[in-house]
């Protein structure tokens, strides 16, 4: 292990402000390995906290890093410093970012990326179209970046892997601890498909709720671009934009209800001059560099299943008119409850419609 890694592991273990410490250090010329010489005496003087302080005294013994390393063996997780040739150039050249990253998976991942985030507590509509996003991304051989939370993050993941594409979730815990546990079958399926889980904070770290907001800068500096689905004002999602922002990047937001809470953050980003997301297929033409199909209805009508007279017509309404309960569409079907509830199992299982609230339905965006 070198000094660097040993300084780095220590920083980062002892809880404290890794990257305060070492802009400190590098502003009085310290070397790692004169860090380590110095002791807690050189370590107070550069402003280490008391708790960080004591913690590094009890890590400088060399017992936790041995442990650290092997569990990095044990695990098949890299444990990449700043200097290293697969950290993301992007983040060593943060002034904010990560001077240690955990990556677990495929790494580094090449191609075009987009990060897609946005609230834990989404609407349905909102869920569809981050898996829709996160879906044309890898369909057009782009790698998607979320943090692995419930809600639109875990969609973005969802729909990336379903096209068989490649994604990162960017933890607030180890890469070792899967949080929410909900999701741990969604984090293995992105370790068995190629694709890779990030942490800046030890084997074993549990979710802390300041990790969140911590993580979020390593979104935002990761990807070449930004989407927010659905955020409240205040919101992790909008802590992501604001960093993406700072980190010069492309910010898209979905248009949501200006009625609804959950989107007054995402509307409040297009207000101040974000790129409004209106159609997926668009957004991975211009983020993707794909070429725009001319006559986008007929490409559809020719990819989409084969619908009776009576789907068709029910298809019709709630793309004209939006979301609709089951005797809304039979009375302007002109068809029976019994009949309409028929034809919606057999498209909502065909992914041409969904259930957008209790006993309400709408057609799938595309």
């Amino acid at each position: 292990m070198t000094p660097l890694l040993r300084v780095l592991l220590m920083l980062t273990g002892s809880g404290g402000s890794p990257r305060k410490v070492w802009t400190a250090m590098m502003k009085e010329d310290i070397t790692p390995e004169m860090f380590l010489e110095g002791g807690p005496s050189l370590w107070e003087k550069l402003d280490c906290p008391p708790a960080a302080l004591k913690k590094l005294s009890h890590l400088s013994d060399g017992q936790w890093l041995e442990k650290e390393m092997a569990a990095a063996a044990r695990n098949g997780v890299k444990i990449l410093p700043f200097s290293h040739g697969e950290f993301p150039e992007r983040l060593a050249e943060a002034p904010d970012g990560p001077l240690l990253l955990y990556v677990r998976g495929e790494w580094p991942l090449e191609g075009p990326s987009v990060a897609v985030v946005g609230t834990r507590k989404c609407s349905p509509y909102g869920k569809q179209v981050s898996a829709r996003i996160g879906r044309a991304a890898a369909e057009a051989g782009g790698v998607v970046i979320s943090g692995g939370a419930a809600g639109i993050d875990g969609a973005a993941h969802e729909g990336s892997l379903d096209a068989g594409g490649r994604t990162v979730a960017v933890l607030g815990t180890g890469v070792d601890v899967f949080y929410p546990g909900s999701h741990e079958n969604l984090f293995r399926r992105i370790l068995d498909q190629g694709g890779a889980l990030l942490s800046e904070y030890p084997f074993g770290t549990t979710p802390r709720r300041w990790h969140f907001p911590e993580r979020n800068r390593i979104i935002a500096q990761l990807a070449d671009r930004l989407v927010v689905v659905e955020a409240p004002h205040r919101s992790g999602a909008m802590n992501t934009a604001r960093h993406a922002l700072e980190a010069g990047r492309e910010v898209w937001a979905v248009p949501g209800r200006i009625t609804e809470e959950a989107c007054s953050g995402s509307n409040r980003l297009i207000f101040d001059g974000a790129h409004p997301l209106v159609s997926v297929d668009e957004f991975a033409a211009l983020a993707f560099d794909r070429q725009l199909v001319l006559f986008p209805e007929e490409e559809r009508e020719r990819k989409s299943p084969f619908l009776t007279g009576k789907e068709q017509k029910i298809l019709s309404v709630l793309k004209k008119y939006g979301e609709r309960t089951v005797d809304n569409i039979a009375v302007e079907c002109t068809m029976s409850p019994a009949e309409v509830l028929s034809c919606l199992a057999v498209m909502a299982a065909a992914g041409i419609v969904f259930p957008s609230g209790p006993g309400r339905w709408s057609a799938s965006p595309g």
